[in-house]
């Protein structure tokens, strides 16, 4: 006999399980029919089909989106030395977190969206990790934009004073990293892996990753914590330092009036990304009930995340493709890739028929073919 009347919730677990444990839980107690349970449980979906077919479809535009455009700024960089300098080097690592919050961080955050309990094997760390890698790669990311605001207001409003040369900027690469897992190290603490016993055939437990705060509102003083860190001090330090920045360039012949849009442009895509969600989190964990049902509470977060998850996306565009050194750089790479294309598929239709007019000569068409590939690979 299934022993599921007897499940109960572990005392030392925090009330702060979601929505999906409590329900799964609660539901397994009593119940008559195991069958139907089991059911829920083995399909683990939160939402129907329509609706995930529609996040998957979402999220993998933006994911794609910004993984190409965060790696077209990385190559840029790392392919010419003269594009090396030391503000560049914030640029990539801005590009390096954003491809993070891209390929590693929204695949998980959509697992979990899209999952009642944890899908992948019972390992602790995992669940841990999960987590904190999501932490890291957000507050990398912030904290780049600020380091990138601080430097080119230090480069115009004070461009007398020495600037920072690459070692500096690889020290302060460093520390953004060290406080980012510092910001972050209380998710790996406090999140763990709780596995319940169902004893149903073919599923005899399911395991939920959550967060085991120690103190009461423990997840909602650290959103405060993270509002204030990941948000509110940014989005200070970005505005003050650009409308700075704007009134130092204001009245120099040099400066065009595309400067001013990108300056404006920048600080507005920080603070209309990043805002939705952390009002979300802010309310949903300062509420002592959850403050809407299981599926619409899914879909209001999955849409507030994929506005913060729009900053990665946009910040090639911002950082990158507005700046003409960045541009010139991405239209080379594009065009290279565009030309080796072409010269593939010329290759391949004269190969082709090479093949069906001299079917004689095989081995003198294959030593030319390969000729001609390696002086291709030469070339590019």
């Amino acid at each position: 006999m299934p022993f599921y009347d007897d499940m109960m919730l572990d005392p030392s677990v925090n009330l702060t399980l979601n929505v999906s444990a409590k329900w799964i839980i609660e539901a397994s107690k009593g119940i008559q029919q195991p069958n139907v349970l089991l059911e829920k449980f083995s399909q683990n979906r939160k939402v129907d089909d329509p609706t995930r077919a529609l996040l998957l479809t979402f999220y993998g535009i933006l994911v794609v989106i910004g993984a190409v455009g965060n790696a077209l700024v990385v190559i840029s960089v790392v392919r010419k030395p003269v594009m090396r300098t030391a503000r560049n080097m914030f640029i990539v690592n801005l590009a390096v977190s954003d491809a993070l919050v891209c390929c590693v961080g929204t695949p998980l955050t959509l697992m979990e969206l899209l999952t009642k309990h944890w899908p992948l094997p019972d390992w602790p760390s995992l669940c841990k990790a999960c987590g904190a890698i999501q932490a890291i790669s957000i507050f990398v990311s912030t904290i780049s934009i600020t380091a990138i605001a601080l430097d080119r207001y230090q480069l115009i409003v004070y461009p007398t004073r020495p600037g920072l040369q690459t070692m500096g900027a690889l020290i302060t690469m460093f520390f953004i990293w060290l406080t980012a897992f510092t910001l972050a190290s209380p998710l790996f603490i406090f999140r763990s892996l709780k596995t319940h016993k169902l004893g149903f055939i073919g599923m005899d437990s399911i395991s939920f990753c959550i967060e085991d705060w120690p103190i009461d509102n423990g997840r909602a003083i650290y959103s405060v914590f993270s509002l204030i860190f990941q948000y509110l001090l940014p989005v200070l330090v970005v505005v003050i330092a650009h409308v700075q920045i704007h009134r130092r360039l204001r009245g120099r012949r040099r400066t065009t009036r595309k400067t001013p849009a990108i300056l404006i442009a920048i600080a507005v895509t920080y603070v209309i990304s990043w805002l939705p969600l952390n009002v979300f989190n802010l309310v949903a964990d300062f509420s002592p009930e959850p403050i809407l049902d299981e599926k619409p509470m899914t879909i209001t977060y999955a849409i507030c995340h994929m506005f913060g998850m729009s900053s990665a996306v946009s910040n090639p565009l911002l950082y990158g493709w507005l700046n003409d050194n960045f541009r010139k750089e991405f239209e080379e790479i594009l065009c290279c890739c565009r030309k080796k294309g072409q010269l593939k598929n010329n290759m391949r239709i004269k190969s082709r028929k090479m093949e069906t007019e001299l079917t004689a000569l095989q081995l003198e068409h294959t030593v030319t073919a390969n000729t001609k590939t390696s002086q291709c690979s030469q070339i590019f």
